[in-house]
């Protein structure tokens, strides 16, 4: 008995790749093929064998996984960075409030 494995919710996989993969990289390589027999244009054939080496999945990760995550972690979203003196005592504003506040209400009663 074969029991599709996560209760139908894994991605559908052929040797190491999706089948999305296999799809993109087979076409890719199909079209490269054509156009080195043809035309002598192999930058095609080497982007499909590149991208196939890049989505080749082990223990659910893949090499073009991390490079797309990391390009949008340190690329596409700004990151904030605030220089501080480890020997500055920082006062936020919502604590600045809540003082300002209490010190308001002693005062009214």
């Amino acid at each position: 008995m074969y029991i599709y494995p996560e209760n139908l919710k894994a991605a559908p996989t052929l040797w190491l790749w999706r089948l999305r993969d296999i799809t993109i990289g087979g076409t890719l390589a199909v079209l490269g093929a054509v156009l080195l027999a043809q035309f002598e244009f192999y930058p095609l054939a080497a982007a499909a064998g590149i991208y196939l080496f890049l989505t080749i999945r082990i223990d659910d990760a893949c090499i073009l996984d991390f490079i797309r995550k990391a390009s949008i972690y340190f690329l596409f979203r700004p990151q904030k960075y605030r220089w501080v003196s480890p020997f500055h005592m920082e006062v936020k504003d919502h604590q600045n409030n809540f003082f300002s506040r209490k010190k308001k209400k002693d005062a009214a009663r």
